[in-house]
């Protein structure tokens, strides 16, 4: 059976109201189910009236913890909750035991947090090395193993790239690595959400997914797993209280004494954004309800009737078509059009997409119909 689009946006997503809202990949915007979560734990808190365990001691953070496990089929203990993927990419950049002459492989198109940690490593001796796009919009596993080395000690990538939509090979890309001794640090940012995540399929040492994209999560908050292999590998950038192992038990708060947790919670500097994390847990739900396979099936399929309406209207679809090479966002252009006039002429219609890289960049989701796919292409100069 089918996803139930029409129930889904009259009961979930007052976005649809006024917009055809086709910028997840810039925001997402929350279904009712995060904001009915959001008020509902803010009521309790403003009243005094939170469940046992729900405040220092986090209960209402583990839950979603092991929501979030399960959204991505991994051990709940291998989960933290930091607030973005910056930071989560920084407890590589920062725990790691770098050694001058180590290098670190990235690709020249993608978005600049997957980039800016490694370079600010270049005074500690630590090489980027950067995979050429060469126009292709696109790389291959050859494009890795090119610039890889003996030294070479993580390859960061994105599953899906911000701005042309390619959904990389990932899993031929993670086997290359361990067969190198090298970790794959996957940002699923523009992935999680619209397609369907299992970190196990797709073999990465670490992923990291904010939540304000295609997950609809809001700010603040984003799911990192960190494999038990690399747990034991990293030191703690940020010690916070929260990152020991036995904070429950603690006798004294004073009694210092830097146990770290084993799980990946110990990458938890203090304490988190509970608000965010709570709406998030209700997005997971809703998301576990409709099939996280049929949401992908929808996404990919409503993209690719996009792809056909703009090269209908003679337009150009850079965004790869190749099997499993595609996403939720495409990248288009058209000759003697300019494509931020165009946004903004959309935006005043309110159709939301944005411009990257000079071309429109269209980042659909499951609820995106039939009528939102009109009113874009009726925005769209003749």
């Amino acid at each position: 059976m089918g996803l139930d689009v029409a129930a889904l946006r009259r009961e979930q997503f007052p976005v649809t109201e006024r917009w055809a809202w086709f910028n997840h990949a810039t925001f997402g915007p929350p279904p009712r189910a995060y904001l009915h979560a959001v008020e509902e734990f803010a009521g309790q808190m403003t009243t005094g009236e939170l469940p046992d365990g729900y405040g220092l001691w986090g209960d209402a953070v583990d839950e979603v913890r092991a929501k979030a496990a399960r959204f991505v089929n991994c051990d709940i203990d291998d989960v933290a909750f930091l607030k973005s993927t910056a930071e989560g990419l920084g407890v590589i950049a920062l725990g790691l035991d770098w050694q001058p002459g180590d290098e670190v492989v990235a690709y020249n198109q993608a978005f600049p947090t997957d980039v800016y940690p490694w370079l600010n490593l270049a005074n500690r001796g630590v090489e980027l090395k950067l995979i050429s796009d060469q126009g292709r919009q696109r790389h291959e596993v050859a494009d890795v193993e090119a610039l890889m080395t003996p030294r070479t000690r993580v390859v960061c990538l994105e599953l899906v790239n911000f701005n042309n939509g390619f959904r990389a090979p990932i899993e031929e890309i993670a086997r290359l690595c361990h067969d190198r001794n090298a970790w794959l640090v996957v940002d699923a940012t523009q992935a999680a959400g619209a397609l369907r995540i299992d970190v196990k399929e797709l073999g990465c040492d670490v992923l990291v997914a904010h939540g304000y994209k295609f997950l609809m999560s809001g700010w603040g908050t984003a799911i990192c797993y960190f494999a038990p292999h690399t747990r034991a590998r990293l030191g703690v950038p940020e010690p916070g209280w929260k990152s020991l192992q036995r904070i429950k038990n603690v006798a004294s708060l004073v009694d210092y004494n830097l146990d770290f947790a084993s799980e990946a919670r110990r990458f938890e500097p203090g304490i988190p954004d509970i608000l965010s994390i709570v709406g998030m847990g209700a997005v997971l739900d809703l998301m576990g309800e409709a099939g996280t396979r049929r949401i992908e099936e929808r996404v990919l399929a409503y993209a690719a009737e996009v792809t056909e309406a703009l090269e209908g209207r003679g337009w150009t679809v850079v965004s790869s078509r190749r099997p499993g090479e595609r996403s939720g966002i495409l990248s288009a252009t058209r000759d003697g059009v300019d494509t931020a006039a165009v946004a903004q002429e959309l935006r005043r219609r309110d159709v939301a997409c944005a411009v990257r890289e000079g071309r429109v960049r269209v980042s659909v989701h499951f609820y995106n119909d039939g009528a939102d796919l009109e009113r874009f292409l009726d925005c769209l100069p003749a």
